[in-house]
């Protein structure tokens, strides 16, 4: 059912919105079922405008940007989804970097590299949004966006406006209290820092850590990066596997001429011999955290790869948001 309250005050503030949205058309793995209001403001002022009266009025919603971290199962049926995604404005200005909520992290760190700002050649490769991204503590390796903030602006959920800066998220590896739900609330807009380097060189390393996502990670397509936590991989799967794995590398060597077929042959050989064979054409054969909804049956396949993450890999922690 249409909350007529809030579309009657969208079309009087003239925020943009629709009903009745598949959202597999607006998600990043096509997943998901219809949003009963989509809602689309175009500036952090709009943004922060209608989350304000949506908390002042207790209506539940789901804030979304990219949804390169957001698998929402196609049975939901969500009421309101606010979008940050066309809140995209960022400038430098009196040396700090303001920005957006939805301002798109890779555009922004190619942007910042050509002008010579330092902090965002290793990032380059992350597919969300700013918000997003600090919600998060999005990282490459050892290099996380947090090293980066200034302050950020949050609507609380009490309607309350706060400047928020870098110890009031308690950061944590690819975590914060926003994301373990400890403080709820909005971003609106973020401060960045702003410190200049040489633009050449922060241009070839962003380069070469595209270059090794790449050898690690799959393309952006039908994948939300790294699904689980990847602190116990392999450290902590079971001796016979390791044992099994070991000998079979050296023959595979010997009879698999690239590396992407042995790859391709390792993975094939855990799912089989845990019993999770089903699962394996959507388990990336570079780094088995990665999985890919290559078609309808990843949907099915899906709860069983996260109990097969817990029992092969002893690892049960999801980094991506799951809406059931």
């Amino acid at each position: 059912m249409i909350n007529k309250l809030l579309t009657k005050y969208l079309d009087t503030k003239k925020i943009q919105y629709e009903t009745h949205v598949d959202l597999k058309k607006r998600t990043w793995i096509h997943r998901g079922g219809i949003a009963g209001i989509f809602i689309s403001p175009v500036s952090a002022d709009e943004l922060e405008t209608i989350v304000s009266f949506l908390y002042s009025e207790e209506i539940s919603f789901l804030l979304i940007g990219h949804t390169s971290n957001l698998y929402i199962l196609n049975e939901c049926n969500i009421p309101v989804v606010v979008s940050t995604a066309k809140c995209k404005y960022f400038h430098v200005e009196n040396g700090e970097l303001f920005c957006e909520a939805g301002v798109g992290v890779i555009n922004l760190s190619k942007q910042m590299i050509k002008q010579g700002i330092k902090g965002f050649e290793y990032l380059t490769g992350l597919p969300g949004t700013v918000g997003a991204a600090l919600v998060n503590n999005s990282s490459c390796r050892e290099n996380s966006i947090s090293e980066l903030l200034v302050s950020a602006r949050v609507v609380l959920k009490d309607g309350t406006i706060k400047i928020f800066h870098p110890e009031d998220f308690k950061y944590e590896f690819r975590n914060s209290v926003f994301k373990k739900h400890e403080v709820e609330g909005t971003i609106i807009s973020t401060v960045l820092k702003v410190t200049f380097g040489d633009a050449a060189k922060m241009q070839q390393m962003a380069e070469e850590n595209d270059q090794d996502r790449a050898k690690r990670l799959e393309g952006y397509s039908k994948n939300l990066g790294c699904t689980v936590n990847r602190c116990f991989i392999n450290g902590r799967m079971a001796l016979w596997l390791k044992i099994v794995l070991f000998v079979n590398g050296l023959f595979a060597r010997l009879f698999i001429k690239t590396e992407d077929g042995r790859s391709n042959q390792r993975k094939n050989l855990i799912c089989t011999l845990t019993g999770y064979k089903s699962i394996a054409p959507y388990v990336s054969q570079k780094n088995p955290i990665i999985f890919s909804w290559i078609d309808e049956g990843a949907d099915i396949a899906f709860p069983l790869y996260l109990e097969f993450m817990r029992k092969v890999y002893k690892t049960d922690k999801t980094e991506i948001e799951i809406i059931r």
